[in-house]
């Protein structure tokens, strides 16, 4: 139970739904949030914030699930100070690479010339993408994209036949698969390790103001991801549906088990040094960032190191 039982209103926005998010809806539909005393109103980024970042500043929300790499790419930029992240949400890329033939087994050398579709509305896929592309001897000039395109116009494309490959999340990946509109070729989540890839962020003059708060957001969030490490992902999946109406939940529980596979979410909310290090190495080879951004800078460890020990 919280040591502190008084309510308190809590604003959470994501950047967009996501499977891949599945830590997040899993804290909400858990009552972990409610449990410690927390009144958690959750919503997605509307379009007229350029991105969650913007939100936050703006004072739409108290937290935001988002890109470690909007913090690092704006402090390389210049920015004095940039919104902490203190809780960490994906421990690695949760993005896949689809066929449109079979292919067994895969080889790196096989996306030379093809023609790809790569997601495009984030910075940080295709920057992970080009970091495997190059350890694998691929460059990535090599590759015929398909850039600019929404994740509606992208999906439309490849049904359509316009690429050899294409780029994506759970759990758009899981309703190609499903369809028979593609197969799986590779998953770049065992391919780049653990990374600081998503995670929670708010402002540093919120996180001073609402220690408590946030150490109960923490500690819920702690809760729900051991409760995430320890169900299969039928139970998950049943959970998480009510956040996807639109796809079955068949789909949405085998898209969970691919996650589970391959350890996409931590086993506590700490978000160290070593995978934000790593993260930097796939911008700084990406060019988006031009030198190495202090972790004390990014990240506000103290929250989720109380709660993880």
């Amino acid at each position: 139970m919280p040591t502190n039982t008084r309510r308190h209103a809590l604003r959470l926005m994501e950047v967009l739904p996501s499977v891949f998010y599945t830590p997040v809806y899993a804290a909400l539909a858990g009552g972990f949030w409610e449990a410690e005393g927390l009144d958690v109103s959750f919503s997605t980024c509307p379009p007229r914030f350029s991105h969650v970042l913007s939100a936050l500043n703006q004072n739409a929300a108290d937290i935001v699930q988002g890109g470690v790499m909007r913090s690092i790419i704006a402090a390389d930029w210049g920015a004095e100070t940039v919104p902490a992240h203190f809780a960490m949400i994906n421990a690695r890329d949760g993005f896949f690479v689809l066929s449109r033939q079979p292919i067994d087994p895969f080889s790196w050398d096989m996306l030379r010339g093809a023609t790809v579709i790569p997601l495009s509305f984030s910075p940080t896929p295709w920057a992970s993408f080009q970091y495997a592309l190059r350890r694998h001897g691929v460059p990535p000039s090599e590759l015929k994209l398909m850039s600019g395109l929404s994740l509606e116009a992208s999906l439309a494309a490849f049904r359509r036949g316009d690429a050899d490959f294409i780029h994506l999340p759970e759990p758009e990946a899981g309703q190609l698969l499903a369809e028979g509109s593609a197969h799986l070729a590779v998953a770049l989540g065992p391919e780049n390790g653990h990374i600081a890839y998503s995670s929670f962020a708010a402002t540093n003059r919120f996180l001073d103001a609402q220690p408590d708060a946030v150490r109960r957001f923490t500690r819920g969030f702690g809760r729900a991801l051991r409760w995430l490490a320890a169900s299969d992902a039928t139970v998950v999946g049943d959970a998480i549906a009510p956040f996807f109406p639109g796809f079955a939940k068949e789909q949405l529980v085998q898209s969970v088990a691919r996650y589970q596979a391959q350890d996409t979410w931590p086993a506590d909310p700490r978000l160290e040094e070593p995978e934000y290090q790593g993260l930097q190495d796939i911008l700084m080879a990406a060019g988006l960032v031009k030198e190495r951004q202090p972790y004390a800078k990014v990240v506000r460890p103290e929250f989720a190191r109380e709660v993880a020990g």
